[in-house]
């Protein structure tokens, strides 16, 4: 039902920042989540919802990779894809405003890193209900707490956003990242006296899944400002909610608010089209009538504390997602556990417990495994015990390894006899026979420091 009145966007031109230790230049969106890459999970949450075209946006130098991949896993969606140079610096409206002049409708826009269990359709419902400009689903953060950080042991602070709600409503009235402030969050008194029964929040987590009106991205089109949807265009849009908007003139202005509208001026680009009216008319969602009369209005969606989300945007939420897949699998996708193990791959082990094992890869028998990742075409040699670690592509095992809650990259080689505790070893690296290390990151990239 969706794709009948909204476009769908997936974000997928992330350099992976906050990932370099085992991305070392590679597409963020191809990280390996259980057997499939990262942005196969919004595509699939797309098309289980109705969905059949997506435009995905992703940097020019990586688009044949993950076009090559994402052709391999038979996704019945056509995905239209648009690059943004690799030298550029874009941020998330950036994107967005790339692909503007290809925007005809509201847009449901998702994260690649967003790995969420949640009903798209009561989201949908309620932005029409609402009549919202735009509307974001919180999650309640902390659900990588739970793992052990592998690497060089270092003091970890989560990421918390600061979002301000009303509790009647959930209207969103303030939003900012916890990163923004030393000690004191400082509030206007005229926001805390206009909403006494303002609820402010640092437990929540912005998904990055937006539903928007379709002015909101014609409207950064001409905004050249505003680089980042959750750090500049939302705030943006939670403070010039909260203003007066202008009068309208009394031949109610649709030749000036629509053929002509002036730059910068959001309240320009806010107006209820005819268009806006044959849309509700012809809704398949709930509509209520308006709440409120202010053209600009951001509501927050609350998905289900007991449901998983989580955005993968760091090392720990990267190994967190990954050992829960065999419990968080079949609410994410629908399908069973049977899925996350490739019918490709060669298992010959009698001791392997919920393990994720991807295309073409080869498990020795003599070998104990338990929760595990071990993405497409690795060799696990007989003698080894690999725990609560995630290896992935082309990652060569040999005899007699021991592995424990650690990152592999890919094409990584694992000499015979090593024992490897709390590590992170960085793609193409190669472990000398032998070795024995805890906490310690080893990589051959430039730039970084191999520990030893």
């Amino acid at each position: 039902m969706g794709q009948l009145e909204f476009q769908a966007i997936v974000l997928a031109a992330g350099k992976g920042t906050r990932l370099p230790e085992i991305l070392e230049g590679r597409p963020k969106c191809l990280l390996p989540i259980g057997p499939f890459p990262m942005i196969w999970y919004p595509l699939q949450l797309l098309q289980r919802h109705g969905f059949t075209e997506v435009i995905v946006v992703v940097q020019e130098s990586e688009k044949s990779e993950i076009q090559q991949r994402l052709e391999r896993l038979q996704l019945k969606l056509k995905l239209d894809y648009y690059s943004i140079p690799t030298d550029s610096e874009c941020g998330t409206a950036d994107s967005l405003r790339l692909v503007s002049d290809k925007i005809k409708s509201d847009v449901v826009v998702l994260s690649c890193d967003s790995i969420i269990e949640i009903n798209l359709y009561p989201l949908l419902s309620k932005f029409r209900e609402k009549d919202a400009s735009v509307q974001l689903l919180l999650l309640e953060s902390g659900k990588d707490q739970d793992v052990v950080m592998p690497g060089p042991k270092s003091k970890y602070k989560a990421e918390k956003d600061i979002i301000g709600y009303d509790k009647a409503t959930s209207r969103v009235l303030f939003m900012a990242s916890a990163s923004d402030f030393e000690e004191t969050v400082k509030l206007s008194g005229h926001l805390l006296r206009e909403n006494p029964d303002m609820i402010i929040s640092s437990s929540m987590l912005d998904a990055h899944v937006y539903i928007m009106k379709r002015w909101v991205v014609e409207y950064l089109a001409v905004t050249e400002l505003l680089s980042a949807v959750k750090g500049e265009l939302l705030p943006h849009i939670i403070k010039k909610q909260l203003l007066q908007p202008p009068a309208v003139p009394e031949n109610d202005g649709a030749s000036e608010y629509t053929a002509k509208p002036k730059v910068d001026d959001i309240f320009q680009f806010a107006v209820y089209t005819e268009m806006d009216k044959k849309i509700d008319k012809a809704s398949v969602f709930n509509k209520e009538e308006k709440a409120t009369s202010h053209p600009i209005r951001c509501y927050a969606y609350f998905a289900d504390s007991k449901a998983f989300g989580l955005r993968v945007n760091n090392v720990r939420s990267f190994l967190s997602c990954n050992l829960k897949i065999f419990e968080i699998f079949p609410g994410l996708t629908g399908f069973t556990e049977r899925e996350l193990v490739s019918q490709s791959s060669s298992i010959k082990s009698t001791q392997i417990t919920k393990c994720a094992v991807g295309d073409m890869t080869t498990i020795s028998e003599k070998t104990s495994l338990n929760q595990n990742v071990i993405a497409n075409g690795c060799t696990i040699q007989p003698k080894t015990r690999i725990n609560n670690s995630v290896l992935m592509d082309g990652v060569t095992v040999e005899e007699t390894v021991v592995i424990d809650n650690c990152i592999v990259g890919e094409k990584a080689v694992i000499k015979s006899g090593s024992v490897l505790k709390n590590c992170i070893i960085g793609p193409h690296f190669v472990v000398a026979a032998g070795t024995k290390k805890e906490s310690v990151y080893l990589s051959n990239a430039d730039g970084f420091m191999t520990i030893d």
